[in-house]
């Protein structure tokens, strides 16, 4: 399909939707399913991203079919934040979760919400959620017609408790830990020879492959959220998912760029092995995202369901000084997996603009005929799935906070990034010249007007979401 064919036939849908009403709990009639898969602690450590020595040959797959996006933010570079505020639609500053504390229901500016999964019940679709959708312990129940855990009983277990409430030790032939010292998370993996039935993650991976083989000749259509557990640490996965990954051959980082205060540099043999767990992780999970894609081929659902694979927000590996997690503004952070399978538009393709988290709620919406929602903060970024490269100057902002005060933010567009951190300090980069943000350009005179625009844009934002 040529570009000004596949615009017009956007459009056209866009049109027809528009015009149509969906009584509440009735079932939509030909709309598409949704499978939303989500990988926790997920980085662009991914062939296609551009990491070659990850072995994930079913996001690869995936990416064959679907829109990259080079550029999408979260909008909190921390779990329970940016799960909140993608699924509800709103900014940290308007959900009121501004860290991994609290509950997803009861900050008041939530308790009028319709979050994403909890619309599209409303709409007529039959919801699931297996795993780690909104943040472990925090679900929010009005969203599905299943939810389960993937754990026994669906019982809630927290990632550091799952080698032992899930029995793996005895499992373990291998354990590599990175000390935490308080100012960054630990990095840690254990090899298991045995027990992988055990995991959450193929607990879920097999339970998503079974229900979209249970709704797949249904009239009803389904909206199902899969979220992984890994790459999360601790990285306890099987160990042929580490062959690939000899601690010797693992990159050392490239060093340059300011450190992150309260960093602390690690020998490169503990870097190597670090960086090995991780990577053994994603592949790992890349096995279980395997199972649902495969569900898909078998019962032959691509042409009639919309698949997005994400991260909840990115990961620094290392880099910084040592630095071993998120909650920096770093694009390394900020920035992670979008890829985006939709029927009718583009496939096999990349787009450079810059999207945000939160756009994810609107546009899922938008590619399904649904009336948009009231009281969300996103836009709809289906005209890039039919076009990658049109036309599109909007910038993402990315939260952080210290106490549950916002006190730093970050605003990107499509070629610079500028920081204002907890701690005063700013920063300014020009994104496609120097992409690992090395070189501060704040004090550059040939950049003072951009500097000036950027400056901009983070008070207008701070007007609008802070001001209250």
């Amino acid at each position: 399909m040529n570009g000004t064919l596949r615009t017009l036939t956007f459009a056209l849908a866009l049109l027809l939707a528009g015009s149509a009403t969906t009584p509440s709990r009735a079932a939509p009639i030909h709309r598409p399913n949704v499978l939303l898969i989500i990988a926790d602690d997920l980085t662009k450590t991914l062939p296609c991203y551009g990491y070659p020595i990850a072995r994930t040959p079913n996001a690869d797959r995936l990416a064959a079919r679907a829109v990259r996006f080079d550029r999408a933010y979260c909008q909190y570079p921390l779990c329970m934040p940016s799960r909140a505020s993608f699924l509800s639609g709103r900014r940290p500053e308007n959900t009121g979760i501004l860290g991994n504390v609290g509950n997803t229901q009861r900050t008041p500016q939530l308790r009028d919400a319709v979050f994403l999964p909890q619309f599209f019940r409303a709409n007529g679709y039959f919801t699931t959620r297996l795993g780690k959708v909104f943040h472990i312990g925090r679900d929010v129940a009005e969203c599905w017609d299943i939810s389960e855990e993937g754990t026994p009983n669906s019982e809630i277990i927290y990632t550091p408790l799952e080698d032992t409430r899930l029995g793996l030790k005895e499992y373990v032939i291998a354990h590599f830990e990175l000390a935490r010292d308080g100012s960054r998370e630990s990095a840690s993996y254990s090899v298991l020879e045995g027990g992988k039935e055990k995991l959450i993650d193929v607990r879920n991976g097999q339970r998503a492959a079974e229900l979209i083989a249970e709704h797949a000749g249904r009239a009803q259509p389904f909206f199902l959220a899969c979220g992984f557990r890994r790459p999360h640490q601790p990285h306890t996965v099987p160990t042929s998912s580490f062959v690939p990954y000899p601690a010797d051959r693992m990159p050392l980082p490239a060093s340059g760029g300011p450190a992150i205060p309260g960093s602390k540099p690690v020998s490169a043999r503990d870097f190597q092995e670090a960086l090995r767990g991780y990577l053994a992780s994603v592949t790992f999970m890349d096995e279980q995202l395997g199972h649902v894609l495969d569900s898909l081929d078998t019962h032959r659902l691509w042409d009639n369901t919309i698949v997005v694979f994400m991260g909840d927000h990115g990961y620094l590996l290392g880099s910084r000084g040592g630095w071993w997690g998120k909650e920096v503004l770093y694009d390394e952070a900020a920035s992670t997996v979008l890829l985006v399978a939709a029927p009718g538009m583009a496939r096999g393709t990349h787009s450079p603009r810059v999207v945000e988290f939160i756009d994810l709620y609107p546009t899922l919406v938008d590619l399904c005929g649904l009336p948009q929602p009231s009281g969300i903060d996103g836009r709809s970024f289906a005209p890039l799935l039919a076009e990658p490269a049109a036309p599109w100057d909007h910038a993402a902002y990315t939260t952080v906070a210290t106490r549950g005060h916002p006190t730093g933010l970050a605003v990107s567009t499509e070629r610079f990034r500028y920081l204002e951190n907890a701690d005063g300090s700013q920063e300014l980069f020009d994104i496609k010249a120097d992409p690992r943000e090395w070189e501060n350009l704040l004090s550059e005179p040939k950049h003072a007007d951009t500097l000036a625009q950027m400056q901009k844009l983070a008070a207008k934002y701070k007007r609008e979401f802070r001001s209250q």
